[in-house]
């Protein structure tokens, strides 16, 4: 009965009709909690939200009387690695009563998947070659390790990889979206956008290929064409916060902050524990002065990323921490604003933003001299910045009047805070902490 009811969802899957597809894979799952078929439909198709997906494991699996109990526990086990790992971002060991799994590829790409959202893309990558040495061509699996080339700029690699898949498997969507990840690597759009076009179209459900194909439209500026694309990904997967994401990100950077924050606020709904919507939507109040909510969003997102065993890339915390640093400093907290643009700088040592960060504040403070310093810093990084420049000429005005007042060099006289407190004071709160429902 469970492949009839997989056949019907399958069906109605390929006639674009989603809520009845759903309808027939959960039938099947209650039927026979072994149809792992129907579960990784709606898990790889997003029909649910992570929230839901643990609700069809309990509803279809915990609660089956249909199962024993060791069969319960493996195959909660195995559906729970199957579902978004942005929902829950905690470490998944192995029960010790399923150790013969370790090396499953199911498992392994499970794990693989959770270190590449977690930010700990070389853990991921090597997780991925031990799953591929057991099936090189297992299509999950290649998905996650196509994403751990992009993002440790292996060009060699995925162009190989992307030229084998296209050889082996010339209509299968998996094959043309490595191409297309190769020329967004090499920076080639319009090969990219044509390969990933091929992608989506062999598999309209294929959530990484909608979203770098509008990725690659975003990247040259075409911002109609990339909020089509990330319309069209929404509206196909419904369970999926990325798209909504994506469409708040280009509205803001074309300066729509009221429709920015509107679809922040959708994909919060949908995944209230991804870090990366947080520090967004933090960024975005920031922006529009809305001081209060930005610390509340950005203290969350950095608790996230605590919680969730993140890796610190430079390149993807750096910005919170900067964002963090604006908002202490304009709340007058200056200790704080310095422990967050120290963290930024341990991050990104190369970014100008950080260093003009801490000389403004230590200007705020008086202290003309670390100004000067850090101004300089800044400079060498980024030498035509005319803030830096502004505050520079500031800075040593305020240095000279203070050293004709006081009629003497007072260069050695300022130093710079100790840090004695630990990273988790940066989470304080302010008299009311607010929350994505208050406003």
């Amino acid at each position: 009965m469970s492949s009839i009811y997989l056949l019907k969802g399958t069906v109605y899957q390929a006639l674009d009709n989603h809520q009845f597809a759903v309808q027939y894979f959960k039938l099947a799952l209650k039927v026979d909690p072994y149809c792992v078929e129907a579960y990784e439909n709606l898990v790889y198709n997003h029909y649910y939200t992570g929230k839901c997906e643990e609700d069809v494991i309990t509803e279809t699996v915990d609660n089956s009387e249909l199962l024993t109990e060791m069969e319960v526990e493996i195959i909660h086990f195995l559906y729970s690695g199957l579902s978004k790992k942005y929902h829950n971002q905690e470490k998944q060991a192995v029960p010790s009563t399923l150790t013969s799994l370790s090396n499953n590829v199911t498992v392994l790409t499970a794990q693989a998947e959770r270190l590449y959202y977690n930010c700990r893309f070389n853990s991921a990558y090597e997780t991925c070659l031990r799953a591929l040495k057991i099936d090189p061509y297992n299509f999950p699996t290649l998905l996650v390790h196509i994403g751990c080339l992009y993002e440790l700029g292996k060009k060699n690699d995925l162009f190989i990889l992307g030229h084998k898949l296209v050889e082996l498997y010339p209509k299968a969507y998996i094959s043309w979206y490595a191409v297309g990840i190769y020329y967004s690597l090499i920076k080639k759009w319009e090969s990219a956008r044509q390969c990933l076009s091929k992608s989506t179209n062999l598999n309209k459900l294929f959530a990484a290929g909608w979203l770098a194909y509008g990725h690659a439209f975003a990247a040259e500026g075409e911002n109609d064409q990339a909020l089509a694309t990330y319309f069209t990904a929404s509206r196909l997967l419904k369970g999926c916060h990325l798209p909504l994401l994506y469409i708040g990100l280009q509205y803001g950077s074309t300066n729509n902050a009221l429709l920015a924050e509107k679809f922040f606020k959708e994909a919060i709904a949908l995944a209230p524990n991804d870090p990366f919507v947080l520090a967004e939507m933090g960024a975005l109040c920031t922006q529009t002065g809305k001081w209060e909510y930005a610390l509340s969003y950005l203290q969350q997102a950095l608790a996230k990323v605590k919680e969730g065993e993140h890796e610190w890339a430079a390149t993807t915390w750096s910005p919170l921490y900067i964002n963090l640093g604006q908002v202490y400093r304009i709340a007058k907290q200056y200790g704080h604003a310095i422990k967050c643009f120290k963290h930024a700088q341990f991050l990104s040592s190369d970014s100008s933003t950080v260093y003009t960060g801490l000389a403004f504040v230590y200007a705020m403070q008086g202290k003309s001299m670390l100004a000067v310093e850090y101004c300089h810093k800044a400079l060498d990084k980024e030498r035509q910045d005319p803030f830096t420049i502004q505050l520079l000429e500031m800075s040593l005005s305020a240095l000279a009047l203070d050293s004709g007042s006081s009629g003497k060099d007072d260069s050695g006289g300022e130093k710079e805070e100790e840090d004695e407190e630990e990273s988790d004071g940066l989470l304080i709160r302010l008299p009311q902490y607010l929350t994505p429902t208050d406003y």
